[in-house]
């Protein structure tokens, strides 16, 4: 009996329940966010669909999955004021992605589909590990870790696992930021940054730890720079174009803030409080409440904040996943100062 209490005491309990949750609810988003209804020709005007088996829906999916992506085939460099442009840049992990998809699905139709799942609920996990190794917070934290992303994936979602690879990234950077671990940060920063072209700001968590250490910063930026640019030398041109990166147009199909004006006030209330005061606020509550305000750590809610606002569409909800590990480290400094 008292080997069974230990167990459940114990970290290996505590992460494998952890596991377990993400990926039910990383599964149940995936279910959620599907049409089980399938439109079918009837010679009746009236409109005839039926219920599609969970089997059907899986291989569905994981065709989708292995289906080849525009831009790891189109190279072209074209600016059409669209948020797809950008998306040309991200090939590298696309490709790696659609590799493993292939892969599996050589093996099994439905593969694709549990891989994905497995792939990206084990990311989010970690984080969550990564997070706890950086920061030695009390496991109580880890709920605020665990409701986040609960609170995010029961939001309908799209392009989640970009920002469910830069999250992990940018937990790791700040692991490898605390304890000076220098290849693993500039590895962190680039695989970012060919993740998705955002990964840039990652660079600068080097200063939370380490804020007198400005030549170190300029190096991991040139150096993922160079590599960023010679893997996406062949639309060289689109690099330079700050339109490429962030359309001044409005997007058709996603809520723009435009849009916002002629909205319902309670819908535009809800969005604001969904996609920005609830999870800036949830860091900057622990940042007031430290004395010694770390600066880079302001800086970077700063220019999320800034990049949610003019780079993503509104109710695009899936990147505030990345603000999770600058909430964990708003607790530390909060944390670490009351303990002192």
């Amino acid at each position: 009996m008292t080997n069974i209490f230990s167990f459940l005491k114990s970290n290996l309990f505590i992460n494998l329940i952890s596991f377990l949750f993400i990926t039910v609810v990383f599964l149940n988003h995936t279910h959620n966010s599907l049409d089980r209804y399938k439109k079918i020709n009837s010679e009746s005007n009236n409109e005839t669909y039926i219920l599609l088996e969970n089997s059907v829906i899986k291989k569905e999916l994981s065709q989708n999955l292995i289906l080849r992506d525009s831009y790891i085939l189109d190279r072209e460099c074209k600016v059409t004021g669209d948020f797809h442009d950008r998306h040309k840049v991200r090939w590298v992990k696309a490709l790696f992605l659609k590799s493993i998809f292939n892969f599996s699905s050589n093996l099994n139709e439905l593969l694709p589909y549990y891989a994905n799942i497995i792939i990206h609920s084990l990311i989010i996990f970690l984080s969550l590990i990564v997070l706890n190794k950086t920061f030695v917070l009390d496991k109580k934290y880890n709920l605020i870790f665990l409701l986040y992303v609960t609170f995010i994936f029961q939001q309908y979602l799209s392009e989640y696992s970009y920002s469910i690879f830069e999250t992990f990234f940018l937990s790791l950077a700040l692991y490898a930021s605390k304890n000076k671990k220098h290849l693993i940060f500039f590895l962190s920063c680039l695989f970012a940054i060919l993740n998705r072209e955002s990964g840039f700001v990652i660079i600068f968590s080097w200063l939370i730890f380490n804020n007198d250490e400005f030549k170190k910063l300029i190096l991991f930026f040139v150096f993922s720079a160079l590599i960023f640019i010679g893997i996406n030398f062949d639309i060289l041109k689109c690099l330079f174009e700050p339109k490429f990166f962030v359309p001044l147009e409005n997007q058709k199909g996603q809520v723009n803030f435009s849009d916002l004006i002629n909205n319902n006030l309670i819908s535009t209330a809800k969005l604001i409080f969904v996609n920005f005061l609830l999870p800036f606020g949830l860091g900057i509550f622990y940042l007031i409440q430290t004395k010694v305000k770390n600066k880079i750590l302001i800086a970077l809610f700063l220019i999320y904040l800034l990049m949610f606002i003019f780079a993503t569409p509104a109710h695009h909800i899936s990147v505030r996943l990345i603000i999770l590990p600058l909430i964990f480290a708003s607790i530390y400094f909060y944390k670490k100062e009351k303990k002192v």
